[in-house]
């Protein structure tokens, strides 16, 4: 009789238990993803000096983003994404390039203000002028506390023992990149912080290769701080934001940073104003010396990641300057209207080939629109038109300064 009530007893005590484990039970998977198609037109896409004669093209993508969850918190996340291209016949979907996952990483919470997270995941820090997106494989801790945020990061971008050189691989080569960023929102209303890494790279400049050539890989010699500092607020109707960065000549972010032996610098900052359903907002900007912002970071036809984008700012290593002002105006809860008026000056420096390049203005005219189709399905409409004017020598030469017409059409379905 003692074991029977001994075992109730624990029966009972595990039942308890185990209701207890499940009412604490965070676990669970839940999948969300966006897809999209466009209809693209471009023409005269290189202002007439080629037969760009104009052209539409159609695409399509899908991406599925998974979440699990452990029952304690911890959690892994993934992104697959599909048949990212062209319509062109029968997509061949078991291409290498045409199914993978740009998102694999866990994250472990180790107490209530801290996170790490391992794997292969993507980041956005400050303002996005540097640093929007970024594909990253590493280490990174999240702490959040007070208004407070700290992201120390350490990341590999390139491992020595899966390199095609062979020297890399018996050296070790690597190249990696530490740091982190910092975001204080504890003051009402507005947001300060700074960005702050090095990256190191000991991959060799060339090797010879089997037939005795030498051959040159262009990576290397990249070591270097790179950072960044930025705010935004509001007060009233009125808005500003900035973000003002450096980096050493050679460090690579979205591109090689730098221009001729000259460190790179760049920033932008902007003003707004909104009243009611109108907001007016003034751009200024610059980068020098072969820094390369974000491509998030443009209007339609410059600086921004749109298919129909000619340049990003400071692109090829010119120096970029660049002024521009944006009108959005929400005409229902639906639709929404921007324009935007842009003016950007590239100038060269030490580190371009002046005479071999297309030292220009732009001007940029474009406007864009988004409809709400039905909850998670959006329609956009962009479109614009960029006219050059090059340098009077190169217009003796006979090069042409037509005007660029570039638009496009997307439906966007996100779950």
């Amino acid at each position: 009789m003692k074991k029977v009530l001994a075992t109730g007893v624990a029966l009972l005590m595990a039942g308890s238990i185990a209701t207890a484990a499940e009412m604490d039970d965070n676990s669970g998977v839940k999948i969300t993803g966006n897809a999209r198609a466009r209809v693209i037109y471009k023409d005269k896409e290189d202002f007439g000096n080629s037969d760009d004669d104009a052209n539409i093209t159609m695409d399509s993508r899908v991406r599925f983003e998974v979440r699990g969850t452990s029952a304690g918190g911890s959690y892994v996340h993934g992104r697959i994404r599909l048949a990212e291209e062209k319509f062109n016949d029968a997509t061949d979907i078991s291409a290498d390039d045409n199914i993978y996952v740009d998102k694999a990483y866990i994250g472990i919470p180790f107490n209530d203000a801290f996170t790490l997270e391992a794997g292969k995941y993507r980041s956005t820090y400050g303002n996005g002028f540097v640093y929007d997106d970024m594909g990253l494989a590493g280490f990174k801790g999240i702490y959040a506390a007070n208004g407070i945020e700290v992201f120390p990061f350490f990341e590999v971008q390139s491992e020595g023992q899966v390199s095609d050189i062979a020297q890399d691989v018996s050296e070790d080569n690597d190249a990696y990149r530490m740091g982190a960023a910092i975001t204080v929102s504890s003051v009402e209303n507005w947001t300060f912080g700074a960005i702050a890494a090095f990256d190191t790279d000991d991959r060799v400049n060339s090797y010879v290769n089997a037939d005795g050539a030498t051959v040159e890989t262009g990576d290397g010699n990249s070591d270097g701080f790179w950072g960044s500092v930025f705010f935004n607020g509001t007060m009233a109707g009125f808005g500003i934001e900035g973000e003002f960065a450096f980096a050493e000549n050679g460090v690579v972010l979205d591109e090689v940073q730098g221009s001729g032996d000259d460190d790179a610098w760049g920033g932008y900052i902007r003003g707004s104003y909104t009243m009611d359903a109108l907001t007016l907002a003034l751009d200024l900007g610059f980068t020098k010396d072969g820094f390369v912002a974000d491509d998030d970071q443009g209007f339609v036809m410059i600086g921004a990641g749109e298919p129909i984008t000619k340049i990003l700012f400071g692109e090829g290593g010119f120096d970029n300057y660049w002024a521009g002002l944006r009108a959005g105006y929400a005409v229902t809860e639906a639709l929404t209207l921007t324009g935007n008026l842009v003016y950007l000056d590239a100038d060269g420096n030490d580190g371009t080939a002046s005479d071999e390049s297309r030292l220009y203005d732009l001007f940029e005219v474009s406007g864009v629109l988004e409809y709400t189709v039905s909850k998670g399905c959006t329609f956009s409409w962009y479109a614009g038109y960029l006219a050059p004017s090059f340098d009077g020598r190169l217009n003796a030469a006979g090069v042409e300064e037509d005007g660029y017409f570039g638009t496009y059409a997307m439906l966007e379905v996100k779950f």
